[in-house]
């Protein structure tokens, strides 16, 4: 076991849809590293994973809205104060400077999370979202002496200020992301000698597995209805938040085309978010209650039976109006390791692993006649679907497995070491 203490800076944990960071816990705590995990709010999600029980890193809450809180951030502060009052009056006139809001919000929070670290020897702060999880690590790392690193994903790098994403990236130890497409976007903004890093989301390969399976699902969706009651109609699989840049109205419309050829098939959507009602009323709209369902939110136990079920996987991904965009996304990463042909489309990292004809298919963003086509090809061409899962699979356990693809972050995190101050920009390397 290392001597470094890491301290891991989140919004929400646990939280369903964020199984990278939980993936990333396991994987480093596997590796060896000791794990602190703070997150700024509690949980929401009234469905879990069942490998959060696998985690060992014990979880503070920072902020909880109680009486007792307001204290505790009141003499946290003090307490920075008394002690290290010069380093207290820097963090002070950096936060100052600083272009966001929420300057005495983050002071608190900040406050309470340099006292935790004192407290239990932390040695470095990574924090995941570079948005306020950062700006909290940050200023916490002033105070409290050591340095800290972000990883950046998705809304947090291309909904930013650049200017203040550029300050953050120069005032870390260094920064991680998921994806090419994402590094050399980041790059960009960052000014020279800021160490920025592609590091792709790994899963576990072991428990998302194929096993002996008929082709088509064994779940109706609704008792009753013959599209749905058939055991021998091949389930459409999409998993994600019910969010604009998922495509999932694309994908609703595609079914609708796709009905009109005559084909057998049904379609389940899993997921929440606030597109659920507009998704719904699309399906009504289309009268295709009969072929798509919205099937609320799985942990991974329930989804890797879908998985196990499932003919085809849908990630029709698309930048959204705001700019806001995927990644990778995971669940697609997860369905070619459990050997699902899977059609996406060209948006942001996903043709960094996904080769068109190869190990899936890909088509234009928003094409909804494309998506149809795709999907009609694979429910004829059964042979086709399995060669595509079949190099899905090979993929994913050669490029994104955990136990390869965190090597690089714990390398990181144990180069980081204890420092007294922040690391300038000319002092490091370029990635």
């Amino acid at each position: 076991m290392s001597a470094a203490k890491i301290g891991v800076v989140v919004k929400t944990y646990p939280k369903l849809s964020e199984t990278f960071v939980l993936g990333e816990v396991l994987g480093l705590e596997k590796l060896g590293l000791a794990l602190e995990i703070f997150s700024l709010q509690r949980p929401t999600d009234a469905v879990q994973h069942d490998t959060i029980k696998r985690v060992k890193a014990p979880v503070r809450y920072l902020q909880n809205h109680t009486l007792a809180d307001v204290l505790r951030h009141q003499f946290d502060l003090f307490l920075l104060l008394a002690i290290h009052p010069v380093q207290f009056m820097r963090a002070i006139g950096f936060l100052l400077g600083r272009a966001e809001a929420g300057r005495w919000r983050d002071l608190k929070l900040a406050c309470t999370l340099a006292r935790r670290v004192q407290r239990s020897s932390l040695t470095h702060l990574h924090a995941h979202f570079a948005t306020q999880p950062v700006a909290i690590a940050e200023l916490a790392a002033r105070l409290a002496g050591v340095p800290f690193s972000i990883s950046a994903h998705a809304k947090d790098i291309y909904l930013s200020d650049p200017q203040v994403l550029a300050r953050k990236m120069a005032n870390a130890r260094f920064t991680v992301t998921c994806t090419d497409y994402n590094r050399r976007h980041l790059a960009a903004l960052a000014a020279p000698g800021t160490a920025v890093y592609g590091m792709y989301h790994g899963i576990d390969a072991a428990r998302f597995a194929p096993q002996p399976r008929s082709a088509h699902s064994k779940a109706p969706l609704k008792p009753g209805d013959s599209a749905r009651g058939s055991e021998q109609t091949p389930l459409i699989l999409a998993v994600g938040r019910l969010r604009e840049k998922k495509g999932f109205a694309n994908l609703i419309r595609a079914c609708g085309l796709l009905r009109k050829t005559g084909a057998a098939f049904r379609c389940e959507i899993v997921g929440y978010g606030e597109e659920r009602e507009r998704l719904q009323g699309l399906i009504h709209e289309l009268d295709l209650a009969a072929h798509v369902q919205l099937v609320g939110i799985m942990n991974h136990a329930a989804l890797i039976e879908r998985y196990q079920d499932a003919a085809i996987f849908a990630a029709p991904c698309q930048v959204a109006a705001d700019g806001d965009r995927d990644g990778i996304p995971n669940v697609m990463l997860e369905a070619m390791a459990m050997q699902l042909p899977v059609i996406a489309t060209p948006v942001s990292g996903i043709p960094e692993v996904l080769v068109d004809g190869v190990n899936g298919l890909l088509v234009a963003e928003e094409e909804t006649h494309a998506l149809a086509t795709a999907l009609q090809r694979l429910l004829q061409e059964p042979a086709l679907r399995q060669r595509l899962g079949t190099a899905a699979r090979q993929v994913v356990l050669q490029q994104f497995s955990n136990d390869h693809n965190l090597l690089l972050l714990r390398d990181l995190l144990l180069n980081a070491g204890p420092a007294n101050r922040p690391v300038a920009a000319a002092e490091r390397a370029y990635a």
